[in-house]
């Protein structure tokens, strides 16, 4: 059996060779995700609560909302890492921020601005995340383009609160540039 060995080996860092185009569409559903996610929580029939909305089939559209969201950050931040690895770090030079980082939860008012690498970091090592919630009206829960994400680093909880639309900038202005 013969081993394939591709071209772009010989060139920069050996390693996992991810296709960093490709994140320019995995960016594009996020941000689509939380721009509809009003819409289609407007457009469910079915009265809040009522044992009709799981049958509602925007509501049952709206409900893969959750696990794509979390598919795709943690697709992209693993991709940037990656990348970032592989180039000598560049995105702490240049990437900008894309939320905030409390480094101690016992601190809540000491904060940080949580760049995109960092960023990408809370993303694959949070223990817990939330999102951002509104209402319709008619009391429909809808997410806004929030993430709050929690985790430990050695014995200390933190909180990172992620800018989801400054993160697709800070991505596509850096990442994709790599």
């Amino acid at each position: 059996m013969a081993e394939f060995i591709p071209p772009q080996e010989e060139v920069g860092r050996r390693g996992h060779l991810p296709n960093v185009p490709a994140t320019l569409v995995e960016l594009h559903r996020l941000v689509s995700i939380f721009l509809a996610s009003r819409g289609f929580a407007d457009l469910i029939r079915a009265a809040t609560g009522h044992a009709a909305e799981r049958h509602d089939p925007v509501f049952q559209l709206q409900q893969v909302e959750e696990d794509e969201i979390s598919r795709i950050l943690l697709t992209l931040a693993i991709t940037a890492r990656v990348v970032d690895d592989a180039n000598n770090r560049p995105l702490d030079l240049v990437a900008g921020a894309c939320g905030t980082l409390v480094p101690d939860s016992q601190t809540p008012d000491v904060w940080r601005p949580l760049e995109l690498r960092e960023a990408c970091n809370k993303l694959i090592h949070a223990e817990r995340r939330r999102f951002d919630v509104e209402h319709t009206a008619e009391g429909r829960p809808y997410f806004t383009p929030a993430l709050y994400l929690y985790g430990l680093q050695g014995r200390t909880q933190w909180k990172a609160t992620l800018d989801v639309i400054a993160f697709a900038r800070e991505y596509t202005s850096c990442v994709t540039a790599l």
